[in-house]
């Protein structure tokens, strides 16, 4: 049974993770609740892993959104939409291209950049004052442009929007792939890239263990295996939560179950401008390799990453509007492996194809943004 002034946070991944240490830093008590069978199971499992304010474009460009329906109904295509989900995206969708004009974007973009810097100044805060290790590179992160007018369209964005920022430099051919040596396999075939020294990654998982740890350790409690059927409201605030394990009587609550918060708080009319976003990951163990990559590769152009972790890589990318759909494709598998020998042929030479690990899991779009 929840006690009544305790915070019910529902959704243990990173977010539902970093909220209940926080407020119990602050002296809350906190309960997080969790559909799945162990905390950062969905979104937070296998993701890029990249902490970059770098990457603060929403997807709302001119150019993401001609992506988006170029790849109407193809699983081979960085971006893609599914005919089943259009009615659903209608109305959503317009909303979206409402909030695609220029001025807004540029607006858009600086807040997410100063979002990004506060994310990871806190995490770098948490990181040194319990020595986490969650396999983190603070070493920064690269963008590569195959095509010198998207480069060069890309460079003046850049200098558009965080014109005052000193965290970019903009690298030649030749300096890629001094700065990252297993680039110059492709260095013919680059227009250019962008250095940001200031940006991290890590393995978002083994950070969210870790902050279970810290919240079960100072007494906070998560219950797993645990579905929530419904909020219950009286007299316009939160009453009680009614799981599949039990009614707990609360107050407060803390919604963190990323794509699934829309129906969730639908059923007390509260409509949340989001739809769940399809991305796929692809993982291959690199111990006893030698001429590892040592930096995490950003393509732009077709939203893909490639992360170095400690004796593993992970390909990261596509984003498909497909609703809720664990579904994985074949083709989605080849297509992240073209991305890997796109960019490091050698590595893709060596590595082990039938020992991949392919994951999928929905992210979070909105049509708003502040």
């Amino acid at each position: 049974m929840a006690k009544k002034d305790q915070i019910v946070i529902i959704g243990g991944g990173l977010q539902g993770l970093a909220s209940a240490y926080v407020l119990m830093s602050r002296g809350e008590e906190v309960l997080i609740l969790e559909r799945d069978s162990d905390v950062a199971s969905s979104a937070s499992f296998a993701n890029a892993g990249m902490l970059t304010p770098s990457q603060s474009m929403p997807w709302n460009s001119p150019s993401d959104i001609f992506q988006i329906l170029s790849g109407f109904g193809k699983k081979d295509s960085p971006m893609s939409v599914s005919a089943l989900t259009l009615p659903s995206h209608f109305f959503w969708g317009l909303k979206f291209l409402r909030n695609s004009t220029p001025s807004r974007f540029d607006s858009i973009t600086r807040n997410l950049y100063q979002l990004g810097l506060y994310s990871k100044e806190k995490t770098q805060n948490l990181r040194k004052k319990f020595r986490l290790s969650y396999d983190e590179s603070t070493q920064g992160t690269v963008k590569i442009y195959r095509n010198q007018k998207k480069f060069e369209q890309a460079i003046s964005l850049q200098k558009r929007i965080f014109e005052n920022s000193k965290s970019m430099e903009i690298l030649d051919r030749e300096q890629i792939s001094a700065l990252e040596p297993q680039l110059n396999e492709i260095k013919d075939e680059l227009s250019g890239g962008m250095y940001f020294p200031n940006d991290e990654v890590g393995d978002a998982y083994k950070f969210c263990k870790s902050l279970e740890d810290l919240i079960r350790n100072n007494g906070g409690r998560i219950l797993t295996n645990t579905n929530i059927n419904k909020i219950l409201i009286n007299k316009g605030k939160v009453n009680c939560i009614v799981t599949d394990r039990a009614i707990l009587q609360t107050n407060r609550v803390v919604v963190c179950a990323g794509s699934w918060s829309r129906d969730l708080l639908k059923k007390i009319r509260i409509n949340l401008p989001v739809r769940p976003v399809k991305g796929y990951s692809l993982t291959y163990e690199t111990a006893g390799l030698n001429d590892k990559p040592n930096y995490a590769i950003v393509d732009e152009s077709i939203h893909t990453a490639i992360t170095p972790f400690n004796n593993r890589i992970r390909i990261a990318g596509s984003a498909e509007f497909v609703g809720f759909n664990n579904e994985i494709h074949p083709k989605r598998i080849e297509y992240l492996n073209n991305m890997l020998h796109n960019i490091y042929p050698n590595l893709y030479s060596k590595i082990n194809k039938n020992e991949g690990k392919i994951w999928c899991f929905s992210i979070t779009s909105s049509v708003i943004y502040f």
